[in-house]
C-alpha cells in the first residue's frame, strides 16, 4: 500500500516521490485585500499585491484611454507652464492653453464620475500606496 505522506521536497527526492505515487503539498497563495477594479469597479481578489485590474482587457482599456488623454493634454500643460498661464511670452496662446487644460481635465473627471471610475486622486494615491508610482 502507498504511503500517504506528502513531499515538500524539491529536486530528486520530489521526484522520486511522485514516481511512487505521492503528490506535494499545493502550495498557499497569499491572500491579499480585495480591491475594486479601476475600470469597471468590479471587486476582486488579486493574484499578487500590485494588481489594480481584474482582467488584463480592463487594464489595456484604461491604459489606453490614459495614453489618450496624456496625447491631448500633455502640449496644452506645457504650452500654459511655460508661459505662466498666459503672463509671459505669447499672452493669448497661454492663456488659451491654460483654459483648455482646465476644460480637458473637467471634462475628463465628469467622464470618469458617470462610468464608475475613481478619480485621479484616487487612482493615483492607490498606485503610490502600493509602490507602483514612477
Amino acid at each position: 500500500m502507498m504511503s500517504a505522506a506528502v513531499s515538500t521536497l524539491s529536486g530528486p527526492r520530489q521526484i522520486a516521490d511522485s514516481a511512487r505515487g505521492t503528490v506535494p503539498a499545493p502550495v498557499a497563495r497569499p491572500i491579499f485585500r480585495e480591491r475594486r477594479c479601476p475600470e469597471c469597479g468590479a471587486a476582486f481578489s488579486p493574484a499578487v499585491y500590485n494588481q489594480l485590474f481584474c482582467a488584463s482587457p480592463h487594464k489595456l482599456l484604461f491604459e489606453r484611454r490614459l495614453a489618450k488623454r496624456g496625447f491631448k493634454l500633455t502640449a496644452l500643460a506645457m504650452a500654459a507652464r511655460q508661459t505662466r498661464d498666459g503672463t509671459r511670452g505669447d499672452v493669448e496662446t497661454g492663456r488659451w492653453a491654460a483654459r483648455e487644460t482646465r476644460r480637458l481635465l473637467q471634462l475628463w473627471a465628469d467622464d470618469d464620475r458617470e462610468a464608475g471610475r475613481p478619480s485621479a486622486v484616487e487612482y493615483v494615491s492607490l498606485r503610490k500606496r502600493l509602490g507602483l508610482h514612477d
